[in-house]
C-alpha cells in the first residue's frame, strides 16, 4: 500500500528545540523521528510515501532529497498550514484514491512487535481504521471506546489513538483542497456513522511530544538492538 507521513505540524509543544528545527527532523540517539518513520515504512512494504510539510518545509525537502528507498512526493504547504485531513486531500492525486492509504505521525515512537504490520484493507462497513493503547495513567489524551466488534466512540472509554491508521482517501472527497481541515473531526463524524473501527497495537509507544519527555529520553537507551539496523537502513537510502 501507499502511506502519508503527516510532518507539517509546528511543534510548538517542543519549545526551543523546534525553534530553528521542524520537529521530524528532531534527532534521538542520531535518529531523527522523520528516518525512522520512513524506516518503519520500509519494513512495512510501502510503495510510495506522500509527506506534507509547512513549518520550515523546506529544511525537510532538504533532507529527503537524497533518499532513494521509496518513492517520495512532498507537499509543501507554503502559504498556510492546512491541517491533518486538508493536508492530505490537497496533496494525494486523484489516482490514489483507488485503496486505502496508511497514515503515520512521526511524533510518536512506535515500536511494533516483529509479527506486526498494518491493514491493507479495511471491513466492509469501515472507512477508518484507528490503532490504539490503553491510555497512560495521568495523560489527557481524547478517550476511546472499542466495542467487541470493532467499532469506535470517542469521548468515552480508556484508549488512545497513537497515530497510526489506514484511511479510504474518499472520505476526504468532499473537503476543498487548499483549505484547513482536521483528522480528528473526520473521525468523529464516520464515528457517528459507525464506519470506524480500530484494534490494539501490537507494540508499545512512546511519546516525546514535549520538550520534557524529549530531554527525559536524550540519555537513554531508545531503539535498543534495532539501532543498527537503523542506521543500516539510512546508510543505504541517502547513498547520493
Amino acid at each position: 500500500m501507499n502511506a502519508f507521513v503527516l510532518a507539517a505540524g509546528f511543534g510548538k509543544r517542543m519549545g526551543s528545540l523546534t525553534e530553528n528545527t521542524p520537529k521530524p527532523l528532531l534527532k534521538i540517539q542520531s535518529i531523527s523521528l522523520l528516518d525512522y518513520a520512513l524506516y518503519l515504512l520500509f519494513n512495512w512494504k510501502i510503495r510510495k510515501i506522500w509527506i506534507n510539510t509547512h513549518y520550515l518545509g523546506d529544511q525537510i525537502t532538504n533532507h529527503l532529497k537524497n533518499f532513494k528507498k521509496i518513492p517520495i512526493e512532498i507537499s509543501n504547504e507554503k502559504t498556510e498550514i492546512l491541517g491533518t485531513a486538508g493536508g492530505i486531500r490537497t496533496a494525494l492525486p486523484e489516482d490514489a484514491y483507488s485503496e486505502p492509504i496508511l497514515l503515520i505521525n512521526p511524533d510518536t515512537l512506535l515500536f511494533p512487535k516483529s509479527d506486526f504490520s498494518p491493514k491493507v484493507n479495511l471491513a466492509n462497513q469501515s472507512k477508518i481504521h484507528l490503532y490504539l493503547l490503553p491510555i497512560p495513567e495521568g495523560q489527557n489524551y481524547t478517550r476511546i471506546s472499542i466495542s467487541s466488534d470493532q467499532t469506535l466512540e470517542f469521548g468515552i472509554g480508556n484508549f488512545y489513538y497513537i497515530g497510526l491508521a489506514v484511511l479510504d482517501p474518499n472520505c476526504l472527497n468532499n473537503l476543498d483542497k487548499n483549505k484547513y481541515f482536521d483528522l480528528s473531526d473526520i473521525f468523529k463524524e464516520y464515528a457517528k456513522r459507525g464506519e470506524i473501527s480500530g484494534e490494539i497495537f501490537s507494540g508499545e509507544v512512546l511519546d516525546l511530544g514535549t520538550k520534557e519527555l524529549w530531554e527525559n529520553f536524550q540519555t537513554k537507551d531508545v531503539f535498543g538492538k534495532s539501532l543498527d539496523h537503523i542506521h543500516s537502513f539510512l546508510s543505504q537510502s541517502y547513498m547520493a
